[in-house]
């Protein structure tokens, strides 16, 4: 869990980790368990996500509901022997990477940041700017939104 920060470092690291969190699950599945449903490939997850309740946990991490709700459909799975499934593909680049992050606004219970991403970590290229909506509660920081949710993977 992270912890409340105010600074604009520690709002990039929140920010970044939560970005990186759906390539997190995406990626980890297992290209040696493989099914198919419907013509579609799908890569068996490894028991850390081996179930819905547990990929929305870790996204709960950094994400408010509606955002983990979103982040779980964008997924593509199936289930299979109570086994979770993702379907097989390539994202492509996708700017997750914050660059800068802007506090534009910040009341007790509230942190609205505008934050440039880019697709390479260390490159200025390809700038996507996007506005998140950050909660203070007790000890943690959740996103609860994010204005760019289609470009999304």
């Amino acid at each position: 869990m992270l912890r409340i920060s105010q600074t604009n470092g520690e709002i990039k690291r929140l920010i970044e980790t939560a970005e990186m969190a759906w390539f997190e699950v995406f990626y980890s599945a297992d290209t040696n368990k493989v099914i198919y449903v419907n013509g579609r490939e799908y890569y068996r997850l490894p028991l850390r996500f081996s179930t819905k309740a547990k990929v929305l946990a870790y996204f709960r991490q950094y994400w408010g509901i509606t955002m983990s709700s979103l982040m779980f459909r964008n997924l593509i799975t199936v289930t299979k022997n109570g086994r979770l499934y993702v379907v097989a593909g390539d994202t492509g680049p996708l700017p997750i990477f914050p660059r800068q992050v802007t506090v534009t606004s910040r009341t007790d219970t509230r942190i609205r940041v505008t934050a440039a991403l880019s697709i390479v970590p260390e490159s200025d290229d390809e700038i996507l700017m996007v506005r998140y909506v950050i909660s203070k509660s007790g000890t943690r920081l959740i996103i609860l939104n994010r204005n760019q949710k289609e470009m999304m993977p």
